[in-house]
Parts: C-alpha cells; sequence; structure tokens
C-alpha cells in the first residue's frame, strides 16, 4: 500500500492561522469587530473554540495580529519601496503612487478592513487604539517628509503646508480605497491609478515659468477688460 505523505505540523500550523485571519478580516470588513463572535470565526473557518485559541488566545489577539499584518505588508513594504528609488522626488513620489494602488488591488479585503476597524476602534478607548494611530502617525511623517523634499527640490509647490497636504493625500487615498471596494467590478483598476497618478501631481507639482507667465498675461487682459466695461 502507497504511503500517504503527511504534512509537516508547522505547515499545517501556518495554512490553519491564515485561513483564521482571512476569514475574520472577511468577518470584521462585514459585521465589524464588535458584532463578530468567535463563534462566527470558528464557524467560518470550520474549527472548534479549542483549536483556534491554540494559534490565537482571544479576539483581541486576532486583531492585533491584522493590524500587525498591515503595517507590516503595507506601512513597511511602502517605506522601503519609495526608499530604494535612486532617482529623485518624482520618481518617489510615482512609486508611491504604483505601491499603494498594487497593494490595494491584491489585498482589497485587508486594507478596507484596517480602514473600517480603526473608524470603529478610535475613540472607543480600545487597547489596540493607540497602535493604529501609531501607524497612521508613521504613514502620515512619511509622506510629510516626501513633500518636504519636493518642496525643497522646487519640484511642488512651495505654498504647501506639509502636514496638511499629506493628510490630505492621506484621505483621499482612503477614500478612493472605499469607493473602488465598492465598485470592484465597475472600475477600470489601471485606470483609476493612472487617474490618481495625475489627480495628485497635478495638484502637487510647481508650475514651470511659461505656465505661470501665460497664467500672468491671461489674468491682465481679463483684468484690462473688467476695466474697460466699468469705463
Amino acid at each position: 500500500m502507497k504511503k500517504v505523505k503527511k504534512t509537516p505540523p508547522k505547515i499545517q500550523n501556518l495554512n490553519t492561522e491564515e485561513r483564521i485571519l482571512n476569514q475574520s478580516i472577511r468577518l470584521f470588513l462585514e459585521k465589524g469587530y464588535h458584532g463578530t463572535s468567535i463563534d462566527d470565526i470558528t464557524q467560518a473557518v470550520g474549527l472548534t473554540k479549542g483549536a483556534l485559541y491554540w494559534h490565537f488566545k482571544s479576539k483581541e489577539d486576532l486583531l492585533r495580529r491584522i493590524i500587525e499584518e498591515y503595517e507590516r505588508h503595507f506601512l513597511d513594504g511602502m517605506m522601503q519601496t519609495v526608499g530604494e528609488v535612486k532617482g529623485g522626488v518624482h520618481d518617489k513620489f510615482k512609486k508611491y503612487i504604483n505601491f499603494i494602488s498594487k497593494f490595494a488591488y491584491f489585498n482589497r479585503e485587508l486594507c478596507v478592513s484596517f480602514e473600517t476597524l480603526a473608524a470603529e476602534l478610535i475613540g472607543a478607548h480600545h487597547r489596540i487604539e493607540p497602535e493604529i494611530k501609531r501607524i497612521y502617525r508613521n504613514y502620515h511623517k512619511f509622506l510629510s517628509e516626501l513633500i518636504k523634499e519636493g518642496k525643497k527640490k522646487k519640484i511642488f509647490k512651495k505654498e504647501l503646508d506639509k502636514d496638511l497636504t499629506a493628510l490630505a493625500i492621506m484621505a483621499f487615498h482612503y477614500g478612493i480605497l472605499v469607493h473602488w471596494f465598492m465598485n470592484w467590478n465597475e472600475v477600470d483598476g489601471v485606470a483609476l491609478t493612472r487617474t490618481i497618478r495625475e489627480i495628485i501631481f497635478y495638484g502637487l507639482m510647481a508650475q514651470v515659468k511659461e505656465e505661470k507667465d501665460e497664467l500672468k498675461q491671461v489674468t491682465k487682459i481679463e483684468r484690462q477688460r473688467k476695466k474697460v466695461y466699468r469705463d
């Protein structure tokens, strides 16, 4: 009789943990953290409570692991990817936008669940709240420094406040993410990424001298017309 090759325990544990995490992410997104019970998770994964507690001590332990996964794969991955760019700030920003778009495409439930969990738990005095806020602060600091660099190189508009601009881009990013998730089958992801890139760049980029001179000339003509009309 041919022997059946058994899966090593470590691999079995890894696969089980991934299943638990994936189903927990889906349920937290669907029902919210407080609306999801351990029974919901065990039924979705097909485990007993004892088996689940072998991998995770509690629902909060699961939540913490999801937050850690998001930070490690998204935030740390983004900083590393952008930091490896050899070009200037323009190339870094392009890499940033490409990274967040691709990450959202391949990890959409993780991305949106993090946002919905943050909205649910920030202000609710949950023990995980400081960790969520720390991730947002680090993301904000990263973007602020990138914008500061762009202003210093005179690539981005000098009148932009780096901190407020970083907040606006983060809000834009998360808002787009939610709408993309809701309209997943109707939106062209590549076209959306290109649109996001153009909107952000046109909003940040400093005008070249020719464009400024043209704008001044148009403004001057308009003022002369208004003066003639009034006279």
